[in-house]
């Protein structure tokens, strides 16, 4: 079981996983009521909030480039903690600023943080876990890590912050660099144990030559704009079917109370059992049904009920999302090949959120935004099911060699 993985992590680990749980603390507080208090304390029109969220989402794929290099060669405790700062700053100017202009200012801050911060962390993730099932494991253990911070910053945004205040923001931006701080002090100060190597320029050509990771990075953009929809669609259906939207902050906390229970049997009875893209795909079945359904939510149970089903769509794909790029990735750049799986769902998030934009602004009761959903994810899961089949992607998952073995009559 994972708590029992848990126990037996070092240090190092525990010191990343209670990185996680702040990052995701600090963030969730502000991400479900964003829209909200762009809307009503700021006065912008859905247009402008979905630029808003595109511009942070796009500076997040440039910085996570850049972040992941910087990780591999001066080393991730660095990037960590001047991630966090930059992105604490991006959250405060929220509250400080008022004009448009300053407003996508602070979401590009934002997004610089955040590109910095999050292939660091992973990076030194997939270094302390070895072979493929401890991936896994370490990734299930950052999702447990990443809920119990989302589950707590609902709670603690709705009940003690009092839901859009501007307080929730200064509160997140301390949060942040408190982060910083811990990670600066008990995060290893190079590539793990050893300094971080030299590598040579030419060696980033590898990156493009491994076409499984193209590959399955062209399809990661359409898994993250779809993914993002949530976060864009339910506080804009809560403004308009509930008295106090605010409210909506608390179906984040619900999902990861659901993420904390179940995470560690989906990853014991299924993720560790079922072929990656197979996990992708029933993924994106939940997902789909979540983002969709909630055009028939009436209430915030309903809209609850779709977060519910949504949740269990993130818990298949995001430890496996996370365990794949480390399988295809060489050891020497993992930053780098997290760095550009960053850019990659940055790039989808802010497809998705301006595209989400342009839908919603058809009208939250109109069919149109949720069909199209529907079919996006049912085209995800076509395009997940042929890659697992792809030669190139079978061989750099090591699949190749049960496929000989059935070749010769034996079982896969």
């Amino acid at each position: 079981m994972l708590h029992h993985d848990f126990r037996n992590t070092g240090s190092s680990m525990k010191v990343l996983l209670f990185s996680i749980l702040l990052a995701h603390l600090g963030y969730y507080m502000i991400l479900p009521i964003l829209p909200i208090y762009l809307k009503l304390n700021k006065a912008l029109n859905v247009a402008e909030i979905g630029l808003i969220l595109a511009a942070g989402s796009f500076s997040f794929q440039a910085a996570s480039v850049v972040g992941g290099v910087l990780a591999d060669r001066i080393g991730r405790r660095t990037i960590i903690a001047l991630g966090a700062v930059i992105r604490g700053a991006g959250f405060a100017g929220y509250a400080l600023f008022q004009p448009f202009w300053a407003l996508m200012a602070m979401a590009l801050l934002n997004g610089l943080g955040g590109g910095f911060n999050a292939p660091a962390t992973k990076a030194a993730i997939a270094a302390l876990a070895s072979d493929t099932e401890k991936k896994t494991t370490a990734f299930s253990l950052r999702g447990i890590a990443a809920n119990i911070g989302t589950s707590l910053a609902g709670l603690l945004a709705y009940f003690v912050l009092g839901g859009s205040s501007p307080l929730i923001f200064y509160v997140s931006a301390g949060l942040f660099v408190f982060l910083a701080v811990i990670s600066w002090y008990y995060i290893p100060k190079n590539c793990g144990e050893k300094p971080c190597p030299i590598i040579p320029a030419k060696s980033y050509s590898q990156i493009v030559r491994n076409k499984a990771f193209v590959v399955f990075s062209l399809i990661s953009v359409l898994i993250w704009a779809l993914y993002t929809q949530l976060a864009l669609a339910i506080p804009l259906r809560a403004a308009a079917i509930l008295p106090d939207p605010s409210i909506v902050s608390l179906i984040w906390t619900i999902n990861s109370i659901i993420a904390i229970l179940l995470q560690a049997p989906v990853s014991a009875w299924l993720l560790n059992k079922i072929q990656p893209m197979y996990a992708l795909a029933l993924g994106i079945v939940f997902i789909g049904a979540g983002i969709s359904s909630l055009y028939w939510s009436r209430n915030f149970y309903g809209l609850a009920a779709s977060g519910a089903t949504f949740i269990i769509g993130e818990m298949l794909i995001m430890p496996t999302m996370d365990s794949t790029v480390s399988r295809l990735a060489t050891a020497q750049m993992i930053g780098v090949f997290f760095g550009l799986a960053n850019f990659i769902s940055g790039l989808g998030e802010g497809a998705g959120n301006y595209t989400g934009g342009l839908l919603l602004s058809f009208g939250i009761r109109s069919p149109i935004p949720w069909a199209v959903y529907a079919v996006s994810s049912v085209v995800i899961i076509v395009l997940l099911v042929a890659l697992r089949f792809w030669l190139p992607m079978r061989m750099a998952m090591g699949d190749h060699q049960h496929s000989n073995l059935n070749e010769k009559g034996g079982v896969e």
